[in-house]
């Protein structure tokens, strides 16, 4: 009886070193490794795309005329379009510079960060000056924040702004 518990023991034995000897990428947990950053890499480039296309041509936009038909939403799991409250093109002060303001409402149910591209055009659409970000981050479910960019570009008389890009990311 012994003999053949020593036999099955040593093959089991044999069966042990022999799975700890294979080589790494014959592993289990290498395999699921791969599997689950392939997803994960999938989700994150699936969100990515983003469009960049126009407003209404008024120097004004406000949340009601922001439609995702209109405004690219870049990144982000949700239309974010509808938190736009205003946006105003700004003065140009004395060195040159122009600070569009951009008011948001975060209508989301968690605290978000918004990146918002603010384009500078003809009045036809024909030809685009300069753009400039807005970054609003920590804004909290219900909150509303104004806040300015920067153009330092010169952008003539009658140009127009306007929202290409909404992107909010829940913090």
């Amino acid at each position: 009886m012994s003999d053949e518990k020593d036999a099955k023991a040593e093959a089991k034995a044999a069966k042990a070193k022999a799975k700890a000897l294979r080589p790494w990428f014959k592993k289990k947990r290498f395999w699921l490794l791969g599997i689950v950053g392939v997803f994960i890499a999938m989700q994150v480039t699936s969100g990515s795309d983003s469009t960049t296309t126009t407003s209404s041509d008024s120097e004004e936009v406000v949340a009601e005329n922001a439609t995702e038909d209109t405004i690219g939403t870049g990144l982000g799991s949700k239309d974010a379009t509808a938190d736009i409250d205003s946006v105003d093109c700004g003065t140009v002060d004395s060195f040159g510079a122009r600070y569009p303001e951009v008011k948001v409402t975060n209508r989301s149910e968690k605290t978000s960060k918004y990146v918002i591209t603010v384009d500078f055009e003809s009045s036809d659409g024909s030809t685009k000056y300069d753009e400039t970000i807005v970054m609003i981050t920590s804004l909290n479910p219900g909150q509303s924040m104004t806040e300015k960019g920067m153009v330092m570009g010169d952008i003539p008389d009658g140009a127009v702004c306007k929202i290409s890009e909404v992107q909010r990311t829940a913090d």
